[in-house]
């Protein structure tokens, strides 16, 4: 017969808890897993299947708990580690849906939205097309699996209750500075295409201004979003890798890998 103690008891109920509640932040915010068309209750299941196959070789970190249940402060604590780690991810995102958006409100689709904002719908109709085609890049170059990589990994060089030494203001800002730029770099081609569109609408209202500028222009700007989409397509999987490859590093960085 197994006899078990108390404290045997408390510590692998302790790291069940810990270990589940830092995945849990990892499935709520990272873009591979936090969109709306993923259940809920696939996140919870894959949380709860990861922790019952980690939590009994961190057993030994709980015990530091002795026989106190975790404060509040502890688990909280956890649960931020994992939604930082996806908010650092998503930052890295951040270029794309840039990108996407510019295209989206360039090409009028999202009109609409200028006046009634759908919370349903990030950017606009091609917008949206442009991250759901990013974040199925994402899946198709395993980078999901590099990051459940990392957080696995985490539970050995992070302990309970340890915040992350090499996470700061300033590796975020620099993030969101360079996601930014690389943004806007993947959004030049729908800039400048449209800008030249524009001018030359402008020349044609000036020269013959009886002339249906809007019923000509929306008919063409739709037709101009597959050209670009066109231009942006072949180079998008250089761009995704280059976009999450600074946000990986600071998520290996503090997490001591």
């Amino acid at each position: 017969m197994i006899s078990l103690t108390e404290a045997q008891i408390f510590a692998a109920a302790t790291s069940f808890m810990l270990v589940s509640v830092r995945l849990f932040g990892v499935f709520l915010a990272a873009p591979f897993f936090g969109f709306r068309a993923f259940p809920m209750q696939i996140r919870v299941s894959l949380t709860l299947f990861l922790a019952l196959l980690l939590f009994p070789n961190l057993t030994e970190q709980a015990k530091s708990f002795a026989l106190a249940p975790p404060t509040f402060f502890a688990v909280a604590l956890e649960l931020f580690i994992g939604l930082f780690i996806g908010f650092v991810i998503r930052v890295g995102m951040m270029a794309i849906e840039l990108a996407a958006e510019v295209l989206s409100v360039q090409t009028g689709l999202s009109f609409a939205t200028s006046y009634v904002r759908d919370p349903n719908i990030a950017s606009g109709l091609v917008g949206e097309f442009l991250g759901l085609t990013a974040i199925a890049l994402m899946f198709a170059m395993n980078l999901h699996l590099v990051m459940l990589d990392f957080v696995m990994a985490s539970f050995k060089t992070l302990p309970f209750g340890t915040w992350p030494g090499g996470w700061n203001l300033q590796e975020v800002v620099h993030l969101l500075s360079f996601s930014f730029g690389l943004g806007m770099v993947l959004a030049l081609p729908t800039i400048v295409v449209y800008t030249l569109f524009y001018i030359i609408q402008a020349i044609l209202a000036r020269t013959s201004p009886q002339f249906n500028l809007f019923a000509v222009g929306f008919a063409i700007t739709v037709p101009l979003a597959f050209v670009v989409l066109m231009i942006i397509l072949p180079d998008l999987p250089a761009f995704v890798q280059r976009a999450l490859e600074p946000a990986y590093g600071t998520v290996r960085m503090g997490l001591g890998q």
